[in-house]
């Protein structure tokens, strides 16, 4: 284009220059700057102006015609994008999410008791009690959610402050694993037996493992003929493929956790099951407060989406040690600590153990932005589960929290829940909260086996959990 304009304008100056030259030439005229700038500037341009004139009104029009077209489909496009919009406005219900598991044992400890006596202590808001251990900057005793039962375990293993300050606190946490590990015995010998005869029938190289393990061995003095063709009974049952092992603890112990021995201990208590440690997956998780319940809620979704797996999964935090709080104090003057443990075997909801029945399913909905459209479906009973005075919804938030009260009712408010169905067991746990929310969760299951329970926080404002009886 600029080409074009600066070649025409130079023709049309030559051409031009040269005419009029040659005229006052001729004619002998003796031309004024005035003359000059109009017969040598202002003439050629308006000559090129008219000789582009046709050239430019179709540039004109060509320019006119693209913009047309590009606001036509910029509404078209927008059109698209709005009717894409209503589109998931109208299917919001149906794009709801939801994952199914089958839990099959549980338990839980605090300084409130174990299982279902958590939750009465937190119904009678137990406060925490004087920690005769611990104390503050000036030497006073403090208060505290102590689990006093495991203090006599503590008192044979001595250890020494100067070599390792949070000696204490990590021996407290395995105390509390261990303990954990123990009360799961049953379902892991289950567990254990069915991984086994699995492996026996749809896995070759794991058979053979199982065949020369030192629990089939024969001594030379224990062959005779009963045992010379000896072969283990081999049953179909359904696929079970491994134990995967998840240790759920606070972020702020990932600089001091020793990970390889606390995989050895698991894997060694696993071992003594009779599992293969090709069988046995071990996670540790160091989970933040902030990000807490939306952690957890990914870990169950890794969980729902594994069809051959069973999960044995480990929550524990402990803050009772002395050299902790003292670091916690210098920036909250009552800091009010606590430990607590809870253990699940969950799995998918098609995952069945031999001789263990479901104690309780749990149903979790995501993406579901109005809880109206499915809360009496998930509870039947609604009319006496509401009558009646007992909590059955697990708040995770804090109760004294206005926005959170005000976002809690704008959910509830097209429901029959009122506030006397909510129990808040946040200030149960004091100010150790990294895996509170988590623990809480899990007390669902301990709620009284005639109510289905519901846990919700308004971290995850579109997320509700369901735990129900099994039916059979």
């Amino acid at each position: 284009m600029i080409k074009l304009l600066i070649g025409t304008f130079s023709s049309s100056f030559i051409f031009i220059s040269m005419a009029i030259i040659y005229y006052w030439r001729d004619i002998e005229y003796d031309p004024s700057s005035i003359d000059l700038i109009a017969y040598f500037i202002l003439l050629p341009a308006l000559f090129s102006l008219i000789l582009l004139s046709p050239y430019l009104v179709y540039r004109a029009y060509q320019y006119q015609k693209k913009r047309k077209e590009a606001q036509q489909q910029a509404r078209l496009q927008k059109q698209k994008y709005d009717q894409l919009e209503r589109e998931k406005n109208n299917v919001k219900t149906d794009a709801i999410q939801w994952l199914y598991f089958n839990i099959f044992s549980s338990f839980a400890v605090s300084a409130l008791g174990e299982n279902e006596t958590i939750l009465e202590q937190m119904k009678k808001f137990r406060s925490p009690e004087l920690d005769s251990n611990l104390t503050n900057a000036y030497g006073l005793p403090i208060l505290s959610y102590r689990i006093t039962a495991i203090d006599d375990d503590l008192q044979q293993s001595q250890y020494d402050d100067e070599i390792d300050l949070d000696y204490a606190r990590i021996q407290r946490i395995k105390t509390l694993i261990q303990q954990q590990l123990e009360q799961q015995t049953e379902i892991l010998w289950q567990v254990a037996e069915h991984l086994k005869k699995s492996a026996l029938f749809y896995d070759v190289e794991l058979a053979y493992q199982y065949r020369i393990h030192p629990a089939w061995v024969i001594s030379d003095d224990q062959k005779g003929d009963q045992y010379e063709n000896f072969e283990p009974k081999i049953e179909q049952v359904s696929r079970l493929n491994c134990l995967n092992i998840h240790v759920l603890l606070a972020d702020n112990l990932f600089p001091i956790w020793d990970e390889i021995s606390s995989r050895e201990m698991l894997l060694q208590f696993m071992q003594s099951m009779g599992m293969l440690s090709q069988q046995i997956q071990i996670k540790h998780h160091f989970i933040a407060q902030q990000s807490s319940y939306q952690d957890w809620l990914k870990l169950l979704e890794r969980i729902a989406t594994q069809p051959h797996e069973v999960s044995l999964v480990i929550n524990v935090d402990s803050e009772i040690d002395q050299a902790w709080l003292d670091e916690q104090m210098w920036l909250t003057e009552h800091y009010l600590a606590a430990e607590f443990a809870s253990s699940w075997c969950i799995a998918a909801q098609n995952v069945q153990i031999n001789h263990i029945e479901v104690m309780k399913t749990l149903k979790v909905a995501l993406n579901a932005d109005d809880l109206s459209n499915f809360f009496y479906q998930m509870i039947p009973s609604h009319v006496e589960q509401t009558e009646q005075a007992d909590p059955f919804v697990l708040m995770l938030d804090d109760a004294t929290d206005i926005k959170v009260i005000k976002k809690t009712t704008q959910v509830f408010a097209q429901t029959s829940v009122d506030t006397h169905h909510f129990l808040y067991p946040k200030q149960s746990f004091g100010d150790t909260q990294s895996l509170a929310k988590i623990f809480s969760f899990m007390l669902g299951m301990h709620l009284s086996e005639e109510l289905t329970v519901m846990v919700y926080s308004a971290d995850q404002a579109s997320t509700y959990a369901f735990f129900q009886a099994d039916p059979e």
